[in-house]
């Protein structure tokens, strides 16, 4: 299955939007959302309903979350806050399961509807909605006239703590040792788990602190940490499933119908089980376990490596089943993880056919035979056990994979090549498209000849410099270079390139010249440019489809979001429309955007590089539409 969150990110949150309840007339409903250029359909048809899935106590304000799930499996993270004296949630969507941080966030935001500066909430939002701080560096924006401030930094990779991680919080103050461990055990053993409270804030906390005490593995199955009452019918599913239920709508539902299902009532601080999942574990871990979370005082990380050092004891052998060979790919033996944990092996065989755990290793070699390794918490837990059973395993996979690496260096990387080949078949499928691609490369190179110039010179028009040749073409269709800074109303003056979010300063001597200074000298004549005179050629001919006066307009709403996407780039290729074949493939063909990342870095890899054409789509039916008189620029009022 893989992992559930994305690799690559672009913005910090992706929608912000304030969300009605409705009334016993109306279903619930989004009152505004921003940017308005965000058109998924589907998202937004289930944000109202996962929002307020039940009746919501009137009495304080809370804090919860919920997830939705893509077609290729990754999910969107939402996060709610909700306001009894408005009577709405606001709402935050991102592909970044930093809780805490965007739980700060909406704070931010409320504090700043409730003030006098509440005009300033799209100059913030926009501010806010941009590429997420890297490791060891910070995301800072004022609001209230400057006299307040969001701050936030990527979260480094330790395990949750409380009282900082507020969903581990939640779940230790609420739960006793035996529903947390029982629970553990459980998801372990992927049963079907339903877990049930009066408040949502407690709710998600707890389904989502669950699912963390798995780490370094995670659920693969139905996950819903707030279960809406109109998808109640999930209950019935018979796979296995996380799913946090509200106490009213639990209340619906016929316990004789649903079958065997564990379900955790976190008001009562009860666990039911038809199963007898935690004495199926080895007593001596599961007495340690239970020590280590009888600390009601605990904190820090505490809780956290508990569950970790348990998980050490189950599986931290896993490490003597990687197999290494020089000169072949690294893989993984189960009869060798078996034999491990020679008191627990009916267990491990078990655990072999679980979704978590084969998840977990398929990323572990994937990392080895990439040569990029690991290092993390678990790792270090597990050579800690190592040393203290003495068994030496972690020093010897070490070794083991030092040697490896020795070897694959000789051989001048040419084997992760082949480890690429073998392990991914996205290869077969990008070079035969490359080779379609490049086919029709020249047949349209072959229709380009008879339109180039003559005289082996550029048009004026593309006689540009490095830096013109950063602007999006979106902008250079309109006439708008660096050396023409008011030609563009998202740019002006300030000359913004629009492959970095700097201004470029501006220098006299690419400078427009005046009306009075004596003309100068022609540039010499270049040699011809055959990628040049194609991408000329193509502009002019997307620009001459358009009517006139969509070529003269000012550019709009939908173009600024599209020249703000080409400001956040993920890679570090110059260009900011790269041309791949893979990418620009049959819009009706689903599987292509899941692969693009990853056929592109193979096609570079293959040197079967298409970057240099400047090709991209371009919708005509983008010119500036007006917005409504009072509605502020970027948002969408739903009456």
């Amino acid at each position: 299955m893989g992992s559930r969150v994305r690799d690559t990110v672009r913005y910090l949150f992706e929608l912000f939007c304030e969300v009605s309840p409705g009334d016993h007339v109306r279903d619930p409903y989004i009152v505004r959302k921003y940017p308005d250029v965000y058109k998924n359909e589907e998202e937004l048809k289930n944000i109202p309903k996962f929002t307020f899935p039940c009746q919501f106590d009137n009495t304080f304000v809370q804090h919860y979350s919920f997830v939705l799930t893509s077609v290729d499996s990754k999910y969107t993270f939402c996060f709610c806050r909700y306001d009894p004296k408005a009577n709405t949630s606001l709402v935050l969507l991102s592909h970044l399961p930093w809780h805490d941080i965007f739980y700060k966030l909406l704070n931010c935001i409320a504090n700043l509807l409730n003030s006098a500066e509440r005009g300033e909430l799209t100059s913030f939002l926009e501010a806010c909605r941009s590429r997420p701080p890297l490791p060891g560096h910070t995301l800072k924006v004022t609001y209230n006239a400057g006299h307040n401030a969001f701050s936030c930094q990527s979260p480094d990779n330790k395990l949750p703590s409380i009282p900082e991680n507020c969903n581990l919080t939640e779940y230790f103050s609420a739960m006793d040792t035996k529903c947390m461990c029982g629970l553990w055990a459980a998801l372990l053993h992927e049963r079907r788990v339903a877990i049930v409270a009066s408040k949502p804030s407690r709710l998600s906390a707890v389904v989502q602190a669950a699912n963390a005490t798995l780490f370094p593995m995670s659920w693969q199955h139905i996950f819903i940490p707030i279960l809406p009452k109109h998808l109640v019918d999930y209950l019935l599913a018979p796979m296995p499933f996380l799913i946090g239920v509200p106490r009213c709508v639990m209340e619906t539902v016929r316990m004789s119908e649903v079958g065997d299902v564990v379900v955790l009532d976190v008001d009562a601080n009860e666990l039911k089980s038809p199963f007898h999942d935690l004495e199926s574990l080895p007593q001596d871990m599961v007495t340690g376990l239970k020590k280590a979370l009888s600390d009601k005082n605990a904190l820090g990380d505490a809780v956290s490596r508990a569950f970790l050092r348990a998980l050490v004891c189950l599986i931290g052998g896993y490490r003597d089943a990687i197999r290494i060979e020089k000169g072949q790919l690294i893989t993984f033996n189960p009869e060798a993880f078996v034999r491990t944990r020679k008191h627990m092996q009916p267990f491990l065989r078990k655990i072999l056919q679980s979704q978590i755990f084969q998840q977990f290793i398929d990323e572990r070699l994937e990392l080895l035979n990439s040569g990029r390794g690991f290092n993390d918490e678990f790792e270090v837990e597990c050579n800690n056990y190592a040393e203290k059973v003495s068994t030496g395993s972690g020093q010897r996979l070490k070794q083991q994979y030092r040697d490896w690496a020795k070897t694959v260096k000789k051989e001048g990387g040419a084997f992760f090549k082949t480890v690429k080949d073998k392990a991914n078949p996205a290869v077969q499928s990008a070079v035969k498209t490359v080779r379609q691609g490049g086919k029709n490369v020249k047949s349209a190179v072959r229709g380009l000849k008879n339109k180039m110039p003559k005289t082996g010179s550029r048009p004026s028009s593309i006689n540009t410099t490095d830096d013109s040749r950063k602007i999006c073409s979106r902008c250079s269709a309109r006439g708008v270079t660096p050396s023409n800074p008011n030609t563009d109303p998202i740019f002006g003056p300030s000359r913004l390139s629009c492959g970095s979010a700097t201004p470029v300063s501006s220098d006299s001597s690419d400078s427009t010249p005046s009306r009075d200074a004596p003309p100068r000298e022609p540039p010499p004549a270049l040699p011809l440019d055959l990628l040049t005179e194609m991408e000329f050629l193509l502009n002019n001919k997307r620009r001459d489809s358009l009517p006139a006066e969509a070529r003269d307009a000012d550019v709009s709403l939908a173009d600024r979001a599209s020249c703000d996407s080409d400001l956040i780039k993920l890679d570090d290729s110059p260009n900011l429309e790269d041309f791949d074949p893979l990418k620009y493939r049959d819009k009706n063909d689903k599987s292509g955007p899941a692969k693009t990342s990853t056929d592109s870095a193979l096609l570079h890899e293959y040197g079967l590089d298409f970057s240099q054409f400047g090709l991209s789509e371009f919708s005509a039916g983008s010119s500036a539409q007006p917005e409504p008189s009072g509605v502020p620029k970027g948002w969408t009022t739903f009456n």
